[in-house]
């Protein structure tokens, strides 16, 4: 019957009322597993790369600077074979402008383009090709003299070139500054001035150095660690125009031009 009326409320749309019963019988509580906890990982500290130990620095070993003085087995040039080795490389080299000044103050005029190539030729020549080759100019082959350093050893050739160079740089200071007095109000001629000054600062300090300093050594003598102008024998390996140049040589040392008059008064003292 059960069925029956079941099937009727089914067919006449009518849903049951009867809530189903719960089963009684409830699921046991599973007891929780204890999980043991993983200990904690240590983390590793970085070694330290061990540092190689330092070298120990070795005191710096302080140079010795050697004493400025004529090296042993050299006897220093007199002051005529000076005066003549200046005469000769001005002569040489700078003669050239004597005439081209002459000329420009008489008021004749003319191209002096190949006068000043042909001297500028010659300078060259005299304070670049011959100390480069024969470690002396032609003043030297004439007072047959030469330079030596400290410790033996002949200059480099720019030493040459730099005190060959005196009288030029001297006459272009002296230019700039005469020129720089008409406009000395304008700062054209204020910086004209000024590089004047400067181009006669160099031969300025040499004079004082040579004026002032005991060991009587000029500023270009002092910056390349001393120089000195030496006597020096005759060349027996000399041939064609320096044969000729040490011709000169003979004639101004059989002329008694070499002698100075303070070591002849001194060697008839002693003689006395």
């Amino acid at each position: 019957m059960g069925l029956l009326e079941k099937a009727g409320q089914i067919n006449s749309g009518e849903t049951s009322t009867v809530a189903p019963k719960e089963s009684q019988t409830k699921p046991q509580p599973v007891a929780a597993e204890t999980v043991a906890e993983p200990e904690p990982i240590q983390q590793s500290k970085r070694s330290r790369r061990k540092r190689a130990p330092r070298k120990k620095r070795e005191p710096r070993e302080k140079k010795v600077r050697v004493a400025k003085i004529l090296p042993e087995g050299y006897e220093e040039a007199s002051n005529s074979q000076r005066i003549i080795r200046r005469v000769a490389d001005f002569a040489f080299s700078w003669g050239w402008c004597v005439p081209l000044v002459l000329l420009n103050a008489w008021g004749s005029y003319f191209d002096p383009t190949y006068f000043v190539v042909l001297g500028l030729g010659l300078m060259g020549f005299n304070l670049g090709f011959m100390p480069r080759t024969t470690n002396r100019t032609v003043g030297n082959w004439i007072s047959r003299t030469c330079y030596i350093k400290t410790g033996s050893k002949q200059p480099h050739q720019s030493y040459v070139l730099f005190k060959g160079l005196t009288f030029a740089v001297v006459l272009v200071g002296i230019l700039m500054v005469a020129t720089s007095l008409q406009d000395l109000g304008k700062r054209s001629g204020q910086i004209l001035m000024g590089l004047g000054f400067v181009f006669l600062l160099p031969p300025f300090l040499d004079y004082l150095f040579y004026r002032f300093k005991r060991d009587n050594l000029g500023l270009w003598d002092t910056l390349y660690g001393g120089v000195w102008m030496v006597k020096t024998t005759k060349s027996t390996e000399s041939k064609g125009w320096l044969k000729r140049l040490e011709q000169l040589g003979d004639y101004s040392e059989s002329q008694g031009w070499w002698s100075d008059k303070d070591s002849n008064e001194d060697s008839s003292a002693s003689d006395s």
